[in-house]
């Protein structure tokens, strides 16, 4: 816990006032509670500073942080930074500085969520453990996180995005991990970075942040990270035989993961071999902390998945798979393969996936003759750059396309009836968790 005065040496501003124990770190002013730092965030609608005097009048032993001077005098410190957001990062820094726990670093394409939730289910069945909440992996959120982390902490997981080169690495000057995991390397991020090499190399610098005892633990089953940084030490999880931690032996959930001492059998809860990677990922994180193999297992077969990442839920007599939190081909491929094994009639309701530049047209091709190839029963295709997935999807095939979800909830009562499981999978902008959850209100009594 860090002090009014070490905020200022971590700000290197010079600070002679009242001095006192800072323990929680907020940008919501209803959030704010005597002993809190408030950081004043300028957003699109609300500007933080706006709320500055009339908190500093209501409360005591307050810390601002601000990027303009106030403009009366406060009763409370204040910290004019240039950038709220790296003042952040800059008292996450020294916050750190001063705990035990082990910075575990986790980025990549498609899974880093649940991966992070993966992580912390393997860990907490051993330690105590904190994490990202939600998907908090921005500029903002990772200096948040690591604030959030507490004395008896051993181990924080902390998420990172990116949207570009460079941006990883800002963020690893002040959270700086001691293993980082890469979970994967797609295709979304294309409209900006232009190629998965260079989406591979914005994903590496969580690599690169690595000091000499760091450990990088990478996707081994991808070319483009596998070796890709022989001067750092890395260990790899995949299903390829070469991998350090790997999967063999798969009998639906269930699978034997092979690690560098040993083998142990796991059976998990959420469907997928993606799901199974990303198991193996936080086995790998624990088994490098020195976890018991028991207690990681115990961990893995504890954790149920995340809310829209694959939430399976019965409603009157069809089946209801809920992804609609993000997509891109790679996802949707995962996807489409665990509705592709239920038995019934399988229906897929796909719906336009975001930021994959010149891939756009592709993606949406490769996601629709997928489709054919798992000879899935029935897809209604939603949005412009969905018309692709239609269009894309054989002839034979039961198939509906709408330009938009308004119009999508009469167009699946015709394409889904009793017994059915549904597939509801798009970038999350799509909002397909409303339609999803329209479906179920109107299935319930049926």
């Amino acid at each position: 816990m860090l002090s009014v005065s070490s905020i200022a040496v971590a700000l290197n501003c010079i600070y002679n006032g009242p001095d006192f124990e800072v323990h929680t770190y907020v940008t919501d002013s209803r959030k704010v509670q005597k002993g809190c730092l408030f950081a004043a965030i300028k957003g699109e609608r609300v500007d933080g500073h706006s709320f500055i005097p009339a908190l500093d009048q209501a409360y005591e032993n307050i810390v601002f942080l601000v990027s303009e001077p106030p403009e009366e005098e406060l009763r409370n410190p204040c910290f004019v930074v240039s950038d709220v957001r790296e003042g952040l990062g800059m008292i996450a820094k020294a916050h750190l500085e001063a705990l035990d726990a082990k910075i575990i670093g986790v980025t990549g394409s498609v899974g880093k969520t649940t991966t992070k939730n993966f992580i912390l289910s393997a860990l907490n069945a051993a330690i105590k453990a904190a994490g990202t909440a939600g998907n908090m992996n921005n500029e903002l959120g990772v200096p948040l996180t690591a604030l959030a982390v507490s004395e008896q902490d051993r181990a924080a997981v902390v998420e990172m995005g990116m949207r570009g080169l460079g941006q990883i690495t800002y963020l690893t000057q002040f959270v700086r991990p001691d293993i980082a995991v890469i979970t994967n390397i797609g295709v979304a991020h294309l409209e900006l970075l232009k190629s998965r090499t260079n989406i591979a190399r914005a994903k590496l610098e969580l690599v690169d942040a690595l000091g000499e005892s760091g450990i990088a633990l990478l996707n081994g089953d991808e070319p483009l990270l596998y070796g890709a940084r022989p001067d750092k030490k890395c260990l790899y999880f995949g299903f390829s035989e070469h991998n350090d931690y790997r999967a063999e032996n798969i009998r639906g959930t269930t699978f034997d993961l092979h690690y560098p001492d040993g083998v142990i059998a796991v059976t998990l809860q959420p469907e997928g071999d993606h799901q199974i990677m990303n198991a193996l990922a936080a086995f790998g994180v624990g088994h490098l902390l020195g976890i018991d193999p028991a207690l990681l297992k115990q961990g893995l077969e504890a954790f149920e998945g995340d809310g829209r990442r694959m939430f399976t839920e019965t409603v009157g007599k069809i089946t209801v798979i809920d992804d609609s939190y993000n997509a891109s081909p790679d996802s949707m491929a995962a996807a489409l393969k665990v509705l592709a094994a239920k038995s019934g009639r399988r229906v897929a309701v796909l719906g336009d996936m975001l930021e994959l530049g010149s891939f756009e047209l592709q993606g949406h091709r490769q996601v629709g003759a997928l489709c054919g190839e798992l000879k899935l029963d029935a897809v209604v295709a939603i949005g412009t750059r969905a018309k692709e997935i239609y269009k894309a999807l054989p002839d034979e095939m039961e198939k509906y396309y709408v330009s938009d979800r308004a119009e999508a909830l009469d167009v699946l009562e015709q394409a889904v009836s009793a017994g059915d499981t549904v597939l509801f999978k798009a970038s999350n902008s799509m909002n397909f968790q409303q339609l999803a959850n329209s479906l179920k209100e109107r299935m319930k009594n049926q």
